[in-house]
Parts: C-alpha cells; sequence; structure tokens
C-alpha cells in the first residue's frame, strides 16, 4: 500500500472508531463480488437501511392500491358495464391513491441520492 493509501486507511479506521486491524478484518469479510475494479461500495447503517425499506413497503402498498383501482375500471370496461362517468371517477380516485405515492416516491429518491452522494471528507478518492 502506499502512504496515502495508509493514511486513508488510518483515517477511515479513526472515523469508525475501529483499529486499523479491525478495519481490514470487516473490509475482508466483504463478498468479492462486491469488490470490482473501479466500483463504489457504499455501507448503509442500519436505520438509513430499516428507513428506505419502511418506505419501500409503503411505496409499494400504494402502488397496489392503484393497480387495484385500476383494475375494475378495465374489467367494466371489457363487458361494457361502466359509463363515461364512472370511469372518470374511478380514474379520479386512482389518480388521488397515485398521488399518495408521490411523497414517498421523492423521500425515497432523495435518501438514495443522498446515500450515493455521501462521501466521508477527506478519505474519497
Amino acid at each position: 500500500m502506499s502512504e496515502d493509501e495508509v493514511a486513508r486507511a488510518k483515517a477511515l479506521a479513526r472515523i469508525l472508531g475501529m483499529t486499523l486491524s479491525d478495519l481490514i478484518r470487516t473490509l475482508l469479510q466483504m463478498p468479492t463480488s462486491s469488490v470490482g475494479e473501479g466500483g463504489n461500495l457504499i455501507v448503509i447503517d442500519r436505520v438509513t437501511a430499516l428507513k428506505l425499506s419502511r418506505e419501500m413497503r409503503r411505496w409499494g402498498h400504494h402502488y397496489n392500491q392503484a393497480v387495484h383501482a385500476l383494475n375494475p375500471i378495465a374489467y367494466y370496461l371489457r363487458a361494457n358495464d361502466m359509463d363515461t362517468s364512472d370511469v372518470l371517477e374511478e380514474l379520479d380516485r386512482t389518480s388521488a391513491r397515485l398521488a399518495a405515492m408521490q411523497p414517498g416516491i421523492e423521500a425515497l429518491r432523495c435518501e438514495a441520492e443522498a446515500i450515493s452522494e455521501r462521501s466521508i471528507a477527506g478519505i474519497g478518492r
């Protein structure tokens, strides 16, 4: 390792509250598939992972609600049992459910962007 790489490793270990040996042991436990040429590994803490997971579940719930709202529209349209006002009413209801997804989608997008843009000051390449 170069002197610069050793200094970066020591700084990272210090920031993480680890010894250099503990840092190296932790890195050695990573799956080989996660270490690629030119790739960046992003480590997410448990709190952030739980937030993302919870938001993804919420997003999935809203998505399922929207799809379920569209199913009767498609069914009744195929059977010619629905008039224009009924279709518009169902579409408005579905639109509202999709709009309810937007805050969650935006929060998830922002969190994912923040994670991908984070770097430890002074440690990045």
